[in-house]
């Protein structure tokens, strides 16, 4: 027998309250976690950097000055010290956070959209499952790096094609993710009543199965966005990214290894910012699976 209409909407208002719940207890797990919280503060201060880079940099990045070459950090009023060309490093760095975060965000967002997609259409549909699968079988036949090195060099050079590649990167993984949720999510009961009173595939997908597939996202868009910018300084320093004079940190190091003996400053200070960087999202990214669905794995 079909449930009754009331019974139909006690289910929706259980399946509507559970992914907010999860959240809020996600939250406050985060907000235990010491780890998290430093790798919070990190981002948030990149995203501070990033937003009011014009603002606390008393140098501009493209001005050159030759006749100051190499200062040492704290030298002259420059707290990182300057480049081959006098630019001052921290105000580089600080308009590099702007490049990073807006590749590694932007990326990370075209690549969920692209991946709930044909994640979503893979695991409801199951004849259209094996045709999606196997095409993102054949992305993963190329290992991520090289994918993205290729796409680049079609398109060429610039910030955003390193969007586009970046993005194309992240489809198969996070379609992969998303599809074995849907497998188990669209079994449930609540899915079983919206099929028998005869709501549309949109409804089912976007109102009913994806919000109870959230905490997958969530996490990978985390850890997405942290190997994006880890791939856009590969890029940047193979010079397939963002291109000169533009402050990424990638072309930093890149551009300061000529003198990493003379001036060590101009490769570590912009090595040791994108490890860090990559490193408290990776962290970040770990907790949030833990507090959200430790039983997720993201290496599917």
């Amino acid at each position: 027998m079909g449930k009754s209409h009331a019974e139909l909407e006690g289910t929706q208002i259980v399946e509507k309250k559970q992914p907010r719940s999860l959240l809020n207890e996600a939250i406050r797990q985060v907000l235990r976690n010491r780890l998290a919280l430093i790798s919070l503060v990190v981002i948030l201060i990149q995203i501070f950097m990033a937003i009011f880079a014009p603002w606390i940099v008393a140098h501009d990045p493209l001005a050159q000055n030759l006749s100051a070459t190499y200062l040492s950090p704290g030298s002259d009023g420059h707290w990182l010290g300057t480049d081959q060309y006098g630019r001052d490093v921290w105000s580089r760095m600080a308009h590099g956070a702007r490049i990073s975060l807006f590749v590694g965000i932007s990326a990370t967002a075209l690549g969920l959209i692209g991946g709930t997609i044909l994640g979503l259409t893979a695991g409801y549909f199951r004849r259209l499952d094996g045709i999606i699968m196997r095409i993102l079988d054949l992305m993963f036949a190329f290992p991520n790096i090289l994918l993205a090195l290729l796409i680049v060099a079609i398109l060429g050079p610039s910030i955003v094609n390193t969007i586009i590649a970046l993005s194309i990167w992240a489809i198969p993984s996070i379609a992969r993710i998303l599809r074995s949720r849907v497998l188990t999510v669209k079994k449930q009961e609540f899915i079983t009543a919206q099929r028998s009173i005869g709501a549309s595939y949109p409804r089912i997908l976007f109102k009913h199965i994806l919000p109870n597939c959230t905490a997958p996202l969530i996490v990978v868009g985390a850890m997405e966005i942290g190997t994006a910018i880890l791939a856009t300084a590969a890029l940047g320093y193979l010079g397939l990214g963002a291109q000169p004079p533009a402050p990424e940190w990638g072309a930093m190091v890149s551009e300061g290894q000529e003198y990493m003996f003379n001036a060590p400053h101009l490769v570590l200070i912009p090595g040791i910012v994108i490890m860090i960087s990559v490193f408290a999202f990776n962290l970040f990214g770990d907790a949030l699976r833990d507090a959200l669905d430790p039983k997720t794995d993201i290496n599917k």
